[in-house]
């Protein structure tokens, strides 16, 4: 089983971060329980992924996670050093251009791993935010806590917008496929104020 530590701080992560996210939603509380109801199934799905993925993204955010809490460039470049993928020059630069880093062609092996370590080093604020270390038994994950909160979110605007077109199809009222939830709950509520006034005025 996942460290209870490492779960519930993961979980409050992404929680709070979109909460914030809907803070001018009209149904917040019914966004709250989605969100509380889901996102340990969205995180063991991010799970499955990184389990799934190609080995060189879990060398990338692992890599970028573990020189975030690195006090100096040369300890970053260690890291760096000691990854089976980046004994080759051509993945070692494949990295940097991940990172958006531009290079001489004729850059060597160490001038490309410099310019890789100082990058780290700079961003650390931004990577060791990006990335969150988990546990699960004892496998190690690093995962990225704003992309999941982006699929829980999208999971529930999903889910309630189809809840809101059964109810407009229920109405009869007709609704383009690119309204948001919010566009659909107006046409409804406009349409049962206008039925009100129509049966009050007769």
């Amino acid at each position: 089983m996942e460290s209870r530590g490492y779960k519930e701080d993961l979980r409050e992560m992404i929680l709070d971060m979109a909460y914030k996210e809907l803070e001018n939603y009209v149904s917040k509380k019914g966004a709250q329980k989605y969100f509380e109801g889901n996102v340990d199934k969205i995180i063991s799905e991010n799970i499955k992924k990184v389990n799934q993925g190609i080995d060189t993204s879990r060398v990338y955010s692992s890599v970028l996670k573990r020189g975030s809490y690195q006090e100096n460039i040369s300890s970053i470049g260690r890291i760096i050093k000691k990854e089976e993928l980046f004994k080759s020059k051509n993945e070692l630069i494949k990295f940097a251009r991940y990172l958006g880093i531009k290079l001489n062609g004729r850059s060597s092996y160490n001038q490309v791993l410099r310019k890789i370590s100082n990058h780290i080093y700079l961003n650390r604020s931004l990577y060791s935010k990006k990335y969150f270390k988990y546990k699960r038994g004892e496998s190690e994950y690093i995962l990225e806590p704003e992309k999941i909160k982006e699929q829980l979110v999208e999971s529930y605007k999903s889910k309630t917008r189809d809840d809101m077109k059964s109810i407009a199809k229920l109405l009869d009222i007709k609704v383009d496929d690119e309204y948001t939830a919010e566009e659909i709950r107006k046409k409804v509520i406009n349409h049962i104020i206008k039925e009100k006034i129509t049966k009050k005025g007769k």
